[in-house]
């Protein structure tokens, strides 16, 4: 009888963390609204942090994440948060090429969840017409630079130097 019992524990136990470990590996990116930008300004708003768009089909994007996770190790003061603009239906590619870049152990991750990207994109910037990469620097009074295209690391290191 404890033979019975202690089996059906093992493997009460092994279906528990089978599915736990689908759930954070299925969901690991967070979904990406027209209320997101502001949401992620109010939970960093006492800190100087980088908000870099991205596609997976950019073909400049996976090198300017890297640059900037390598940049956000050497700063740790400022938050980096990535928002991949290809939608759902690449969130298993997302979350592999995400795992190839270098990147600090803390940032954060979302994804475009609205089937009108455009209109997305309109609730971000309005001078925003979905070129990639597209990166928002914030400073520590939330004071905002939109750079399109890869950042010059001359005026990074001149921007985070302030911090």
């Amino acid at each position: 009888m404890r033979l019975i019992v202690k089996s059906c524990l093992v493997r009460i136990s092994l279906m528990l963390a089978l599915m736990m470990s689908q759930q954070v590996c299925a969901e690991p990116l967070k979904p990406f609204m027209a209320s997101s930008r502001v949401e992620i300004e109010k939970a960093h708003h006492d800190q100087p942090m980088i908000m870099a768009f991205w596609s997976l089909d950019c073909t400049y994007c996976l090198d300017e994440l890297s640059t900037l996770g390598e940049f956000v190790k050497q700063h740790p003061k400022i938050k980096l948060v990535l928002v991949n603009a290809d939608g759902l239906s690449t969130t298993q590619e997302v979350v592999k090429a995400l795992k190839q870049i270098k990147l600090p152990a803390a940032y954060e991750a979302w994804q475009f969840s609205e089937p009108d990207e455009e209109r997305l994109r309109y609730s971000i910037d309005k001078a925003w017409y979905g070129e990639l990469p597209r990166t928002y620097y914030y400073d520590n009074a939330h004071q905002v630079k939109a750079v399109s295209g890869s950042p010059d690391l001359i005026w990074l290191k001149s921007w985070a130097s302030k911090f």
